[in-house]
């Protein structure tokens, strides 16, 4: 056997090895795609059984979530109405009161200057019924008159001091409920001070089309207390995540839907119908 003849045998042999090689790595990596979908427990059926049931387990919680934060949103909303009325009820009557109170000083001024004037005049009256015998009987009279109408003017001062002193003690009543008031108010974020004309109410809502131009249309209105120039935030919920949209601006409202303008200075990406929107993001 020549040299050529030896190279020949030993490349034969070389890739007999090479392809032995091959073949059973290929046995090794085999794999029964049949087995790993079929499989009890670990097969592909029933993970993905578990993943559904996971997945309904997690909205059901959800939703369950949604709900008591609404519940959560309605009680604090009526505490926060019912103490608004409460606290203009107060500053009506506090108002009133002290228009009453002007008015019974008022009176009680006049109530003594017209007992300083009967008591002048009464003092007059008895000088003259001793220089004047003849009419000494008309002047008894006269200062009898008067001196009934010291004592009428008098009771009324003494009612008026009276009424005065329930007004003053209705007054600090009216005041330490005020002061309550505003503290329930400034508790739930109300600043009597602060305009709260542009300040939308607590709304939630989505995206029902987008109409070009940079508009949008949504699913709540003026029935939900949207106006015109109030300011809304959008975002996206994806992979249990909310994902920041962008800001719009009501520009006209309906019951039921308003339209918004984009603002570009917010915006992170398109809008879509869907897209959640909210006066604030939690």
């Amino acid at each position: 056997m020549n040299l050529v003849g030896r190279i020949f045998i030993i490349l034969i042999l070389v890739a007999s090895v090479f392809f032995m090689a091959v073949a059973m790595a290929v046995y090794a990596t085999h794999k029964n795609w049949r087995d790993a979908v079929v499989a009890p427990d670990v097969g592909l059926q029933a993970r993905l059984g578990k993943a559904r049931a996971d997945n309904k387990a997690l909205a059901d919680e959800a939703a369950k979530a949604k709900q008591q934060y609404e519940a959560d949103k309605a009680a604090k909303d009526k505490v926060l109405a019912k103490a608004t009325t409460e606290l203009n009820v107060a500053q009506t009557e506090l108002k009133t009161l002290q228009a009453k109170e002007a008015d019974l000083e008022k009176s009680e001024r006049q109530a003594v200057a017209a007992m300083n004037a009967t008591q002048a005049s009464a003092t007059t009256d008895h000088k003259e019924l001793q220089g004047q015998r003849t009419a000494g009987e008309e002047a008894r009279k006269d200062r009898d008159a008067h001196f009934k109408e010291v004592v009428r003017l008098t009771d009324k001062l003494h009612e008026a001091e009276n009424e005065k002193e329930l007004l003053r003690k209705r007054t600090d009543d009216l005041a330490k409920d005020m002061a309550k008031a505003d503290l329930v108010l400034r508790r739930f974020g109300y600043d009597k001070n602060k305009d709260y004309s542009n300040v939308p109410p607590t709304v939630d809502g989505i995206v029902t089309a987008t109409v070009g131009s940079g508009l949008v249309e949504i699913s709540i209105g003026s029935d939900e207390g949207l106006m015109k120039g109030h300011k809304l935030e959008v975002y996206r919920l994806g992979g249990g995540q909310n994902a920041y949209v962008g800001r719009i601006e009501v520009v006209r409202t309906e019951p039921s839907r308003a339209v918004c303008r984009i603002d570009p200075k917010f915006q992170n990406s398109s809008m879509m119908v869907g897209d959640r929107v909210a006066s604030k993001i939690e």
